[in-house]
């Protein structure tokens, strides 16, 4: 399997995250953490997630790209790695 480190930039809302967690849910993505922040300044969140899947990363990217509120979705290139199961 494949891991995955993506950094989600959001509009401060309540429902945000559970439409991100619902999209890597439908799409076959095993989220294995997260960690999530908001600037009171601005109201924009920012979601590290930790995902893992046989699938390409891009499927979630450009579904996460498609919901309201989000700002930008980066994968950390570094944290990208080929995991045994």
């Amino acid at each position: 399997m494949n891991q995955y480190q993506l950094t989600i930039k959001v509009d401060d809302k309540q429902v945000v995250l559970e439409r991100i967690l619902q999209v890597a849910r439908y799409r076959g993505f095993l989220i294995n953490g997260m960690n999530a922040k908001v600037n009171t300044g601005t109201n924009i969140g920012t979601i590290e997630l930790m995902v893992k899947s046989e699938r390409p990363i891009e499927l979630l990217v450009d579904q996460i790209n498609k919901l309201i509120d989000i700002k930008t979705v980066k994968v950390n290139k570094n944290a990208t790695q080929q995991c045994d199961l």
